[in-house]
C-alpha cells in the first residue's frame, strides 16, 4: 500500500507538470516545486502555506483563505459570515475557555491553598527517560558579519570554518546559515557536533530531510518541522522519514565506526562520522511499533498531568489570554500547527521524541517557543495570515520559513556539513592529529563551545579549542556561554529569606511600595508576586559575582597560556539577554519596554542569569574596536 501510494504521489506531481506545461508555457515552475510527497498537514495531505478558513470538521477543511478574525478570541480566522456561524458550535468551547478571561486566575488561589511547586517534598516525580529536544536559549548567529568579516566592504568574505563542538541543537547552525550574504561565493565548511547520540542522529535525519533531492523545499520544510516539535506526523510524512533512515543507516552494523557521505541539493555535502554504537537508539525508536493512541496518551501524561497543574498554571499566569489558550491547544494536540488546523492527518507518531516503548521523552518544562526570537515569530505569522495571538501558529509558519531558507542557502551556496558525535576533549585532539581531513589546516573562524565551560572548566575548554582558531583571522573568535556561574548568593531563588529579598530590592524603588501593597498582602499565592520575583535576575546586576567567577576560573592565566584574551566588547553575542550588542561598555542591564521584555524572557524563555563570553587570538586587532569595558 505505501508503495501505491507512492506511486500516485509521483503520478499526480508529473500530471500537474503536464498540465502547467499546458497552461503557462515557459512559465512553469521546477518539477521539484511542484512535486508531491504526500507529507503536507492539510487534511488532504498538501503543504500548509498561508492560514486557512477556520471551519473545519473531522473529515474535511474550508479550503478558502480566512480573513474575518473571530472578535472574542482571535485564535480563528473565517472566510465568511456562513463559515463562521456554521463553526460556532464546535468553536463555542473554546472561545469561552477561563484561560481566555482577563480575571482568570491559578487553581490554587481560587482553591484558597498553596501552590504544590513552593515545596520540594510535594513535587513526587516518577522516573522516565528525557532529552533536551528543544534547548532553551535564543538562537545565535555566530558569523554577524556586518560587524565582523563582513565590515570592510571592499574585501569579499572569503571562505569560513565554523565549529559547534557540544551542539545537540541546530538552531545556531540554521540561524548562521540564514545570515550568509545571498552571494556569498566561499567555501563554509561546518563541524556540528555532541555526545548524545539520540540528538546527533536525528539532527542527520533532518538535515538529510531538508537537503537532499525529494519533496519540494516547502515540503520538506513542513515534515522538518513537525519532525522536531509535534508528537504526531501526517500519515505520508512518517513514511518519508521510515525510508530517509532506512536510506542513511543501511549496513550500519558493519563496521565499528559508522561513516556517511549524502548529497544535497547544491554543491555541498553533508557528512557523519560517529560510533556505530551511537546509531541503535534512534533506530529502535524508529522501528518501534506502538500505536498513535499510546504515544498520546504517554505525552498527555507528563503535559496534563495533575501534579503539573499548578507549575503549568505559574507559567500561564504571566501569559497574555490568547497565549494561554494557543498553548493549551499544543499542550491538547501535541501538535505544532495554527489553532483552527484540523490534526486528522497526523495518524502516525514521531517516534524521535518517544522511548522505543513508546514514553514521551521531552521534559517537563519543554517549551517550542523557548529559544525563538518572538518578535521575528510574530512577524512571519502575520505574513502567513495567523494573528500574533495565535503564538504557535506563528512559531509554525516561522519554522518552516526558517528551515526553508536553510535549505534553499544550502542549495544555492557552497556548504559543507559534519556531523559528529564525540567527546569535545577528544575530538579537539582528533582535529589536532588530522583525523578530520576537511579541518586538517585546524584553523576555525567560529568555535561555539556552548556551555562545555559549565563541564569542564574554562581553562581545559580553551585548552582543546583555543589552538584551533584560526589565527590569519582578525575576527576569529571562541564563544561561550555559562549558566551555572550563578552561585546561590548572585541569583534569586525561592528560599526562606526570599520574601525579604523582594521587599528590601522593591523598597528601594521611590513610590513603588504603594503600588504592591496589595501583591504582599496575598502572601505566596500571589502570581503577581512570582512574577515579580522571576524577573529580577533582569534588574540585577551581580557584576561582582560574575567577576569572582571568573577570577575562580583563572581566565587570565588561561588567556595568557594559550595566546588568547577576553573581549571587553563583543562583537558576535552581547554579554547578556535584553542589551544590544551595540549598547556602550557602561550598560550592565537590560533596558527594555514591558512588551519586549515579555517577548524576549516570558515568551521566548531567555534564561535571564547566562553569561556569554568571547575569546580572540592575542594578535588580533579587533580590540581597537572595542573601546571602554
Amino acid at each position: 500500500m505505501a508503495a501505491k501510494s507512492w506511486y500516485n504521489a509521483v503520478l499526480a506531481g508529473l500530471r500537474k507538470l503536464r498540465d502547467d506545461i499546458k497552461d503557462r508555457g515557459d512559465k512553469v515552475e521546477s518539477l521539484e516545486s511542484l512535486m508531491s510527497f504526500g507529507m503536507g498537514s492539510s487534511w488532504n495531505s498538501t503543504t500548509v502555506s498561508h492560514l486557512m478558513c477556520g471551519h473545519a470538521t473531522s473529515i474535511k477543511s474550508c479550503l478558502s483563505p480566512g480573513f474575518l478574525v473571530c472578535d472574542k478570541c482571535h485564535l480563528v480566522k473565517y472566510c465568511s459570515e456562513k463559515c463562521r456561524t456554521t463553526h460556532w458550535p464546535k468553536h463555542r468551547s473554546y472561545c469561552s475557555h477561563p484561560y481566555l478571561g482577563e480575571t482568570w486566575q491559578p487553581s490554587w488561589v481560587t482553591e484558597r491553598r498553596d501552590p504544590t511547586f513552593l515545596y520540594a517534598s510535594n513535587l513526587l516525580t516518577l522516573y522516565r527517560p528525557t532529552i533536551d529536544f528543544w534547548g532553551d536559549l535564543p538562537a545565535m548567529d555566530c558569523l554577524q558579519l556586518p560587524t565582523n568579516e563582513g565590515s570592510d566592504y571592499l574585501r569579499p568574505i572569503g571562505d569560513l570554518k565554523l565549529c559547534f563542538a557540544a551542539s545537540g541543537d541546530i538552531r545556531n547552525l540554521i540561524r548562521t546559515i540564514n545570515s550568509l550574504p545571498a552571494d556569498y561565493s566561499g567555501y563554509c565548511d561546518v563541524l556540528l557536533n555532541e555526545t548524545n547520540p539520540v540528538l546527533v542522529n536525528r539532527n542527520l535525519v533532518l538535515l538529510f530531510i531538508l537537503l537532499s533531492s525529494g519533496p519540494s523545499l516547502e515540503e520538506a520544510a513542513e515534515i522538518a518541522t513537525h519532525l522536531m516539535y509535534s508528537a504526531a506526523l501526517p500519515g505520508g510524512g512518517a513514511e518519508y522519514v521510515k525510508r530517509c533512515v532506512t536510506f542513511i543507516y543501511r549496513d550500519c552494523d558493519a563496521d565499528l565506526s559508522f561513516q556517511r557521505c549524502l548529497d544535497t541539493r547544491g554543491e555541498g555535502k553533508v557528512y557523519s562520522v560517529q560510533p556505530s554504537t551511537g546509531t541503535k537508539r534512534l533506530l529502535e525508536m524508529t522501528h518501534s511499533t506502538y500505536p498513535l493512541s499510546s504515544a498520546l496518551k504517554s505525552m498527555k501524561d507528563t503535559t496534563m498531568a495533575p501534579d503539573q497543574l499548578d507549575s503549568n498554571e505559574k507559567y500561564f499566569s504571566s501569559l497574555k489570554p490568547a497565549h494561554r489558550m494557543s498553548f493549551q491547544r499544543y499542550r491538547e494536540t501535541g501538535i505544532l500547527a495554527p489553532f483552527s488546523m484540523t490534526t486528522v492527518n497526523f495518524t502516525q507518531p514521531n517516534r524521535f521524541l518517544f522511548s522505543p516503548q513508546g514514553i514521551w521523552m521531552v521534559p517537563e518544562d519543554a517549551n517550542p517557543l523557548f529559544g525563538w526570537d518572538v518578535s521575528r515569530v510574530q512577524a512571519s505569522g502575520i505574513k502567513h495570515g495567523t494573528t500574533p495571538e495565535d503564538i504557535m501558529g506563528c512559531l509554525f509558519f516561522h519554522i518552516k520559513d526558517e528551515l526553508r531558507e536553510f535549505a534553499k542557502r544550502v542549495k544555492e551556496l557552497k556548504i559543507d556539513i559534519h556531523v559528529t558525535s564525540f567527546d569535545a576533549g577528544i575530538l579537539a585532539k582528533g582535529i589536532t592529529i588530522g583525523a578530520l581531513p576537511a579541518f586538517e589546516d585546524t584553523s576555525f573562524d567560529r568555535i561555539v563551545t556552548g556551555n562545555l565551560v559549565d563541564f569542564v572548566g574554562m581553562r581545559t575548554c580553551l585548552a582543546d579549542w583555543g589552538p584551533l582558531l584560526n589565527r590569519d583571522n582578525e575576527f576569529a573568535s571562541v564563544l561561550m556561554q555559562t549558566k551555572a556561574w550563578d552561585r546561590p548568593r548572585a541569583t534569586n531563588q525561592w528560599g526562606p529569606h526570599a520574601m525579604e529579598l523582594l521587599m528590601e530590592k522593591c523598597n528601594r524603588i521611590p513610590g513603588l511600595e504603594v503600588k504592591i501593597k496589595s501583591i504582599f498582602a496575598q502572601g505566596l499565592r500571589s502570581p503577581a508576586l512570582f512574577r515579580i520575583f522571576d524577573s529580577l535576575d533582569a534588574f540585577s546586576e551581580n557584576e561582582d559575582a560574575f567577576q569572582d567567577y571568573l577570577r575562580d576560573q583563572d581566565v587570565d592565566e588561561s588567556v595568557a597560556a594559550f595566546d588568547l584574551r577576553l573581549r571587553t566588547k563583543h562583537r558576535v553575542h552581547p554579554k547578556r539577554f535584553g542589551i544590544p550588542l551595540d549598547a556602550p561598555g557602561w550598560q550592565k542591564l537590560p533596558d527594555l519596554s514591558s512588551d519586549e521584555f515579555y517577548d524576549i524572557f516570558t515568551l521566548g524563555g531567555a534564561n535571564l542569569p547566562v553569561r556569554f563570553l568571547e575569546f580572540e587570538a592575542m594578535g588580533s586587532t579587533t580590540s581597537e574596536w572595542t573601546g571602554e569595558f
